[in-house]
């Protein structure tokens, strides 16, 4: 597995939190708001994953421009799940 089907499945495992929460819930109750922004945060992470694709800062051309920065800054997130691996830590 690597560090993005991680933490795509991560997102994805929030989402179902989020949406059985809300499924669960009393309307009215804050509850409610958290998992709405919830989902809209899944949603959101998905879009930032999807539009990460150069390999080379555009600006410069350097080559040890890290394109996954974005990507390890949020699978820290999920730093103890099981299998969450070291050297996706930033600066790892």
């Amino acid at each position: 597995m690597n560090i993005t089907e991680f933490l795509l499945a991560r997102i994805a495992e929030d989402e179902l939190r989020a949406r059985s929460l809300l499924a669960n819930t009393q309307e009215g109750y804050d509850i409610n708001e958290y998992a709405e922004r919830m989902i809209a945060e899944c949603a959101a992470k998905r879009a930032i994953i999807a539009g990460i694709i150069p390999e080379r800062d555009p600006q410069t051309g350097n080559p040890d421009y890290d394109p996954l920065w974005v990507i390890r800054e949020l699978a820290a997130v999920y730093a103890s799940h099981p299998d969450y691996q070291e050297a996706w830590a930033v600066g790892g």
